[in-house]
């Protein structure tokens, strides 16, 4: 009976479709700096200010490391067995990762300890990937079935949204937005898209049959994806500023001259660009900026369900 019933599952695992839905969790494991937001370096700063003069005193500073690998992801994939070892899947999967600090700065009052400039920074990541991919069995007539997985990650939808706080009660940030401004409270949210790409991934798991076509499976996937930057827009540009004269001002995303608003990312730049500093700089034309990279890889843990027709 015992013969029987192994080579009824072996028979079950031969060839044939099958479909898993999946849900997993990713976390960091190679962390590395994060890339500028705009003139704002990956650092959590802490200063004093002299509030008479201006002079700033460092207290603390520290680099922002993370990844964008790291979060939450929801897929589908489907399946082709040719063989008790070889079987063929592609799945889709959504990603959406943690949100992550990339820059921070906050100045202190020397006098009173009150909070006179603070601005933050986080990101976060939304994509679509297709994974092609190879995965041998391990042939046994055990309800323990592990296998191996190889393939690809090829995103086909996403971005990455950074939102920043701005609170300057200096006059120093403010005084760029508009010169007659002494004070501003601003939050900015730009979008960035990325350039094509593709990363690789790697797995190992099990499947243990708990009905005649259905497996509960997991697994422990890495998956390694650089991804550049292509273009960027500034999709939000809101606050209020404050004049000398103590008058409140609105600040709109009309404020904004297309070069600041719009950014398009190049491997290489030079005197040519449309860059501040440059004597060709127009305000008016998009602006160019060298292109950053960003992991959205990772090490995490896939859970789910194979349903075989």
């Amino acid at each position: 009976m015992l013969v029987a019933a192994g080579a009824g599952a072996m028979a079950q695992e031969a060839r044939g479709f099958y479909l898993k839905p999946t849900g997993s969790y990713f976390m960091k494991v190679t962390p590395v700096e994060f890339p500028n937001v705009g003139e704002l370096q990956p650092r959590d700063r802490v200063f004093n200010i002299n509030p008479l003069t201006g002079t700033q005193t460092l207290l603390s500073e520290e680099t922002i490391t993370g990844s964008f690998g790291q979060g939450w992801r929801a897929g589908l994939t489907g399946g082709y067995r040719f063989s008790p070892v070889v079987a063929f899947e592609m799945g889709i999967n959504y990603f959406e990762s943690d949100k992550q600090t990339m820059a921070r700065q906050t100045g202190y009052n020397q006098n009173n300890g009150t909070t006179l400039l603070s601005i933050h920074s986080q990101g976060q990541v939304r994509a679509l990937d297709l994974t092609p991919s190879l995965v041998f069995n391990v042939p046994t007539s055990s309800n323990f079935r592990p296998y191996l997985k190889v393939g690809a990650v090829v995103p086909v939808y996403g971005y990455l949204d950074i939102s920043t706080k701005l609170s300057d009660q200096t006059g120093t940030v403010a005084s760029e937005i508009n010169p007659a401004l002494r004070a501003v409270e601003l939050t900015r949210e730009e979008r960035i898209e990325p350039r094509p790409t593709i990363g690789f991934l790697g797995a190992a798991g099990f499947s243990v049959p708990i009905g005649a076509n259905i497996s509960f499976f997991s697994e422990i996937e890495y998956r390694n994806v650089s991804v550049s930057s292509k273009e960027k827009e500034v999709r939000k540009f809101e606050g209020t500023g404050t004049t000398i004269l103590g008058t409140q001002v609105p600040i709109t995303i009309d404020d904004l001259p297309t070069a600041q608003r719009y950014t398009v990312y190049h491997k290489k730049v030079d005197a040519n660009s449309n860059m501040p500093g440059n004597a060709n700089y127009d305000e008016n034309k998009k602006g160019d900026d060298l292109r950053s990279y960003i992991n959205i890889g990772g090490l995490g843990m896939n859970v789910g369900l194979k349903l075989k027709f």
